[in-house]
């Protein structure tokens, strides 16, 4: 795949991950959480409640111990586009995407809470505007694609998200937007 003739405007780029890069990461994205992990969401959650409301005390922060990932391959459309770079920024159409870097995936997949509120879903970019490019791996992948959601930052549940795309390359490869 070219991907260089899929966006139309590439505003910046990584290099591309090796084989070995690819073969280590590939097999190592969705372990299970580490402590240090755990500690990372249970340090960022704050009670939303002012002192002062009932609501104060039956706050309850999130538990990360039992959150996972997808234990799904991912698509080779995905390994290929890392191959190509392994972050970037880019447009085609009125679509944006902001990948993330190999070694920023699973932390912002814990830091925007995935295992919790979309589990089986894997944020693998966003569009700029606060909504997350989202592989749906509920289901096994159809021709080795799973469906790209489109989910909200501020509402993440999988009711709100929309169907963006059948594969990676029909989501950057159309340029309309979707919200």
């Amino acid at each position: 795949m070219n991907w260089a003739s899929i966006f139309e405007r590439v505003f910046s780029t990584n290099e591309g991950a090796t084989e070995e890069q690819l073969r280590q990461w590939a097999g190592d994205w969705n372990r299970a959480l580490s402590e240090e992990e755990i500690k990372l969401v249970h340090d960022q959650q704050r009670n939303p409640f002012p002192l002062t409301s009932p609501l104060y005390e039956q706050y309850q922060p999130l538990d990360a111990t039992h959150w996972s990932f997808p234990q799904k391959p991912l698509p080779d459309s995905y390994l290929d586009l890392l191959r190509w770079s392994t972050r970037g920024e880019y447009q085609t159409g009125e679509r944006s995407f902001q990948f993330f870097s190999i070694d920023e995936l699973r932390e912002m997949n814990l830091v925007y809470e995935f295992p919790h509120y979309m589990p089986g879903a894997l944020s693998f970019a966003m569009d700029g505007g606060g909504y997350h490019y989202v592989f749906d791996m509920r289901q096994a992948p159809v021709n080795g694609e799973y469906p790209i959601l489109l989910a909200d930052s501020g509402n993440l549940n999988y009711e709100d998200a929309l169907h963006a795309a059948d594969s990676l390359v029909e989501l950057c490869s159309h340029g309309e937007e979707l919200v």
